[in-house]
């Protein structure tokens, strides 16, 4: 899991003004959208046709970071600002931090799928809070969360911040919801799938809405709540992110067991990773990467050309065109077809396996 710099809402914390929270959730847009390029390239890199079961659970991640990003950006739009996603996309960087210098420590990296990718760079992302005596499901002695003085455990812990410094504003001020801009509010109802903890149609009308939205964010993100519920589940019973990579990892699906530890453990049916069917990706690739003219960057270029036409839809959908989200869900299709021609180039020369990736950056 990463860690949230304190300083990203000491600020927000002394003064929960208006302006603050909308530098707050900015942040919240920039993390939400950071982890889609890894999650994609590792989608990218399974071949056609071939394990199934895998791909199924990280698109469900994909839609549900998607879903994250614009009910955050619902509530941005709803104090008053927007976000510029394109500046978001073209500003991330593989490998390095995630957005805000977010855990420096978490080196977040473009790269096949595979069991140390998984385990390193997706399920860390993803890795609950724990405390104190608290296992997670795979494993078989508590790991807490090290108390880092000056940061926040989880991305849980910073949306939780958030809410608070909500509900101080709007005691300030009981006005900060008047004029939420409704009309330029994404739909959420329209493009993805039913969420009973969300708030109607994924709108933010007032804090209890806001509220809604930041539930659903940290429930199917984290999913766990051992204070509360002890399950690794969302309430609509799906796991949350870190399981659903868990199970690719452990390679069965979580099902409760009275004899582990946690109450859960992966036993369930197989989900089978054919490594053999998963390209050989040039890892943190940037169009840079190719050489001019080769079938490698012209195919990288395409495929980079459509990323920028996502940017731009998803920038016009945040910037009160909404409507714009079913053109941004077309492109990315196109760019996963832009992604497989890109896999059929080989950049290792005849003794390698080593294949072209999908760059979502330009240079490093």
């Amino acid at each position: 899991m990463f860690r949230i710099k304190q300083s990203v809402i000491d600020q927000l914390k002394s003064n929960p003004c208006s302006a603050e929270l909308k530098k707050a959730l900015t942040t919240a847009v920039e993390l939400e959208f950071a982890t889609i390029p890894p999650y994609l390239t590792a989608l990218f890199s399974i071949a056609p046709g071939s394990n199934g079961a895998a791909a199924a659970l990280i698109q469900s991640v994909v839609t549900e970071e998607m879903l994250h990003m614009t009910l955050a950006a619902n509530i941005l739009i709803a104090l008053g600002r927007n976000p510029d996603i394109v500046a978001i996309g073209k500003s991330l960087s593989y490998p390095g931090p995630l957005p805000a210098k977010i855990d420096n420590d978490l080196q977040v990296t473009l790269a096949a799928l595979s069991k140390p990718q998984l385990k390193n760079v997706l399920m860390a992302i993803e890795r609950p809070f724990t405390r104190e005596g608290e296992i997670l499901p795979g494993e078989t002695v508590s790991e807490p969360t090290p108390d880092v003085p000056g940061e926040f455990a989880s991305i849980g812990k910073f949306y939780q911040a958030v809410l608070a410094a909500l509900a101080v504003a709007v005691e300030l001020d009981p006005e900060l919801f008047a004029h939420p801009r409704q009309e330029q509010q994404i739909d959420i109802g329209k493009w993805f799938p039913p969420v009973k903890t969300a708030p109607a149609n994924g709108y933010i009308v007032d804090l209890k809405s806001a509220a809604q939205a930041i539930e659903t964010i940290v429930l199917q993100g984290e999913g766990i709540d051992f204070a509360k519920l002890a399950l690794p589940t969302d309430d609509d019973g799906s796991y949350a992110h870190y399981f659903k990579f868990g199970e690719i990892y452990h390679g069965r699906t979580l099902k409760r067991d009275p004899e582990a530890v946690s109450g859960w453990s992966y036993r369930g049916e197989p989900v089978p990773l054919d490594s053999e069917r998963i390209y050989n990706f040039l890892a943190n690739a940037a169009v840079s990467d190719y050489i001019p003219g080769t079938p490698a960057s012209l195919a990288a270029q395409r495929f980079y050309d459509a990323y920028l036409l996502l940017l731009n839809s998803l920038n016009k959908t945040f910037n009160g065109q909404p409507a714009m989200l079913d053109k941004a869900l077309g492109l990315m299709y196109q760019l996963k077809l832009q992604a497989q021609q890109v896999a059929q180039c080989s950049v290792g020369g005849n003794a390698s396996n080593l294949v072209a990736a999908p760059p979502f950056m330009l240079s490093h």
